[in-house]
């Protein structure tokens, strides 16, 4: 029969078990790659037969031949993955698109007040609305003409990319404007893919790839988002848990557990170099979500159950729960281990950040929140 951890006098020194992760951890986490579609830049994941390339070569190979590329290759599920700069073209292509919507805007604002001035005029003339005019008719024509050489400085940036393709635009016409704007940029970033994918395959035969590009600009607001969205769990997650409990201890000893877990696995990332993007992301907020589990039943069956005592009540927790969690771990090694053979880099990064949140998991629950939990409630009972 397992021994009762939670009946030792030294019990709380388990503890330190889990603390001693986080410290460790929070010297990795200043190591964790961002992919590219947090820091912006180009992410292409090839799949291979032949694994014995040195990546140090390639990497080598791929510079010299797409310049400012600044390639970084690692290995990944069933292949290498290529990670490269974004082309300064596309990108200040990008944010120049991003100034003309705003200056269209602008011109539709001045349309509007311009009909909307004129229909008062039908009616009546005077000094006032005249001057209004005077003034949207201006914003019109000032934005007009700043739309004008936006587009054609857009078109000029972007030729190199075009394969000589040229796009004829009427300067009066807005809407034309940004029609052909929108064009020329969807067909560079695509004659970009085709050239990069061609260059990468006569460097390294490949079966398959997916292709990936993401702008710095789009890359700072996913990851400002994604930091809110956390924050924001946190502090709904460390609501919930109050109003349950009503009581400071056991509520932030939850709230522990899930920090606990998701700052190790975030350690674990920096350690083995796995990327942090969207997908990561996506498998920390599930390990939000199961870390709360499993604290929230060792704290509500110590503290509301009232069968046997305060210990026994917790090591049973700790059966129930490390079963669910062995579950777990099994079901996402297996996406693991079929994401790397079948080469799906979003379920491999998914699965391997929950993995290591889940072990991470084992340490926390049981013998930190758990071990908190019911040193709290002993010493609530000892003060009847």
């Amino acid at each position: 029969m397992i021994r009762n951890i939670y009946e030792s006098k030294n019990y709380k020194m388990l503890a330190l078990v889990p603390i001693a992760l986080l410290l460790i951890s929070l010297f990795f986490i200043p190591r964790i790659p961002l992919d590219s579609t947090l820091k912006g830049g180009i992410a292409v994941q090839l799949q291979i037969s032949n694994t014995s390339y040195s990546l140090q070569g390639l990497t080598s190979q791929i510079d010299s031949k797409i310049p400012g590329a600044q390639a970084s290759l690692s290995s990944a599920p069933g292949g290498i993955s290529v990670t490269m700069a974004t082309n300064t073209s596309l990108a200040n292509a990008q944010q120049q698109l991003l100034d003309i919507y705003g200056t269209e805007a602008n011109y539709s604002a001045a349309s509007v007040s311009i009909a909307a001035v004129q229909n008062q005029m039908r009616n009546q003339t005077n000094a006032t609305l005249q001057s209004e005019l005077a003034t949207a008719q201006g914003n019109q024509t000032k934005a007009l003409s700043q739309l004008n050489a936006q587009t054609g400085a857009l078109l000029a940036g972007l030729k190199p990319l075009l394969n000589g393709q040229t796009f004829q635009y009427n300067a009066t016409d807005a809407q034309q404007m940004v029609s052909v704007s929108q064009s020329a940029y969807t067909g560079a970033t695509k004659n970009y893919e085709i050239h990069i994918i061609g260059i990468l395959q006569s460097i390294i035969p490949f079966t398959s790839y997916s292709y990936q590009e993401v702008t710095p600009t789009l890359g700072a607001y996913f990851l400002g988002e994604i930091q809110g969205i956390l924050i924001a769990s946190f502090i709904i997650v460390a609501i919930a848990v109050f109003i349950i409990f009503k009581t400071p201890i056991p509520s932030l000893s939850v709230v522990f557990g899930a920090g606990n877990d998701i700052l190790i696995a975030l350690g674990a990332m920096g350690l083995f170099g796995i990327p942090l993007g969207v997908a990561a992301i996506g498998g920390l907020l599930m390990l939000v979500g199961y870390s709360i589990d499993t604290d929230m039943l060792a704290a509500i069956r110590i503290i509301k159950r009232g069968e046997g005592t305060p210990s026994e009540r917790a090591f049973n927790s700790m059966k129930t729960g490390m079963t669910m969690t062995f579950a777990a771990i099994i079901s996402f090694a297996i996406l693991l281990v079929v994401s790397y053979i079948t080469f799906i880099p979003t379920y491999f990064e998914i699965s391997s950040v929950v993995l290591f949140g889940l072990i991470a998991d084992l340490a926390t629950t049981w013998l930190g929140n758990t071990t908190m939990v019911l040193w709290w409630k002993q010493r609530k009972e000892l003060r009847r």
